[in-house]
Order: C-alpha cells, then structure tokens, then sequence
C-alpha cells in the first residue's frame, strides 16, 4: 500500500503527537534527576534535624515539609513521564522508589512534629534515601 503526499502530511504530525508522549530519557536525564533526589533527600535531611533539635517554629517547620513534599511528588511525577532503556531503567527505578520513600518519610515528619523519636528515626530513614541515591548515582 502505498501513501500518496495528503495522507503523508495529515499522518505526520499525528504520528509525531503519539510518539512525543513520553521522553526518552538519556544517561544525562538520569544522572540529573538523581542529582535532584539527593539534593531532595539532603534538604530533607537537614532540615528534619533541625526541627528535631527544636530550632523551628511548628508552623514553619509545617509548611517548610509541605513545599518538600510538594517537590519531590513533582520529581516522582516528572519521572514517570520519562522512557529509559534497559540499561538505565534500574536507576531510573531505584531514583522513582526512593523518592516514594522519601515522601513517605517528610509526611511522616510533618504529621510528628513534637515527636524528637519519631523524627530521629525519620532522618535516619531519609539519611538512608540519600545514600542509596548517591550509591546508584555513583555506579551511573
């Protein structure tokens, strides 16, 4: 079957559309997004400490979590909307599971915060996250 030159140009841009879906992720894209869950993760880290030392007031430590959260369900979303090939597509798994942990553990700090345990073992937790990111990025 052959296509004359109209049908060309009507099936192009859709076929273009289909496959513009979903990026192809490259060993930059990964290592960058790995970059930004550690930073994430580091963020977190501190900035947990720092409630657990009581040197936040409880509504800006609140708040300070909620943008945390915010952020790293941004990354978790912009990660899903990416493609790996085979070769990458376990960091690209270790970067999206870490940073569904990472946000369990900010929710978990922020519905605690007058909790010093339950925040200690948040940042050991979020401490964790950090290095297993900072592991898989080193082996990128």
């Amino acid at each position: 079957m052959r296509l004359d030159l109209k049908t060309w140009l009507v099936l192009t841009p859709v076929i273009c559309l289909l496959a513009c879906g979903h990026k192809q992720a490259s060993r930059e894209d990964v290592q960058s997004d790995l970059s930004k869950s550690i930073s994430l993760a580091s963020e977190a880290e501190t900035f947990v400490r720092y409630i657990g030392q009581g040197r936040s007031t409880y509504h800006f430590a609140s708040g300070h979590l909620h943008y945390l959260l915010d952020e790293v369900n941004r990354s978790a979303q912009e990660l899903s909307n990416l493609n790996t090939s085979p070769d990458l597509k376990n960091f690209w798994d270790v970067d999206r599971v870490q940073l569904r942990r990472l946000a369990v553990q900010i929710q978990t700090a922020r519905l605690q915060l007058q909790q010093p345990d339950v925040l200690a073992a948040s940042e050991q937790q979020i401490r964790e996250i950090c290095m297993t990111l900072v592991q898989a990025k080193s082996s990128l």
